[in-house]
């Protein structure tokens, strides 16, 4: 597949964090939902194709409280912000609530209303935010980033797919070696930690027996969660969306890289 095809695809396609304060008014014009208001300008660019699921987001809260005002950030530090007004509410929220469930929707409506209960959905929702830490935005030191493996490169396989796909979105998109966990019974080839936009790569792939294209694949896949974010559906966060799996199966060789996973991934689990 040509550069111009990949470039085309992609085309298309710590302190106190739950309070009852609101913090500053947002600047952006806002885009209006129901009976309240929706602010986008603080989300990062990479989610700013999310807006069918953030209005979406936006109709549930109103299902429930009436009229709300909405803003998305990328804070640091508070998660949730809720205030009452006049008629309604105003709420401040991480994007990482895109496309949380039915019961943490129901949290975030009893903390705004507050009374009974809003203790119970504090703590519900201190869980979801613990669960949900990676994609809260912290600066990554380049320094601390290992790249260059014994056998294989993670940053020029990275750049040859910065470079294919295109899209400016990625240009903030890191790599690094992970590190060796406890567990033996399963093995996590790469992750992709939103708020930090890191990637990070398992050390056992740096073997002269795994195959730079295996690498390359995996390391592809994990800079897709940067083009295609989870969205909802039917009540829970899909990670890899339909768009995601389409996109993933136009790397060369998918189908050889699949079957090469399975017939060795017994030999990473025997380490």
């Amino acid at each position: 597949m040509s550069q111009q095809d990949f470039f085309s695809w992609a085309q298309r396609r710590e302190g106190e964090e739950i309070t009852e304060e609101v913090e500053r008014e947002p600047r952006q014009a806002p885009r209006g939902t129901g009976k309240g208001r929706l602010f986008l300008s603080e989300l990062p660019p990479e989610l700013g194709h999310c807006l069918k699921e953030v209005q979406e987001l936006h109709g549930e809260l109103q299902e429930r409280l009436g009229s709300v005002d909405l803003v998305l950030t990328d804070n640091r530090r508070r998660m949730i912000s809720a205030k009452r007004r006049r008629g309604g509410f105003r709420l401040r929220l991480h994007h990482m609530f895109i496309g949380c469930g039915e019961e943490i929707l129901d949290a975030v409506a009893l903390l705004a209303r507050g009374g009974a209960g809003s203790e119970a959905a504090r703590e519900l929702l201190k869980a979801f935010i613990d669960a949900h830490r990676e994609e809260i935005s912290s600066e990554v030191d380049p320094q601390a980033l290992t790249t260059q493996g014994e056998h294989h490169d993670l940053q020029a396989l990275l750049d040859r797919w910065k470079d294919r796909l295109g899209p400016e979105t990625l240009k903030e998109v890191k790599i690094t070696w992970g590190r060796y966990g406890r567990g033996q019974r399963t093995i996590r080839f790469g992750s992709y930690e939103f708020g930090r936009r890191l990637i990070r790569i398992h050390p056992a792939l740096d073997q002269e027996w795994v195959p730079e294209a295996f690498v390359e694949f995996i390391v592809y896949h994990e800079l897709l969660h940067a083009l295609f974010p989870p969205k909802k559906g039917s009540g829970r966060r899909i990670v890899h969306t339909r768009e995601f799996r389409q996109m993933e199966e136009k790397f060369p060789g998918f189908e050889e890289v699949m079957a090469w996973e399975a017939r060795n991934l017994y030999r990473f689990l025997e380490r």
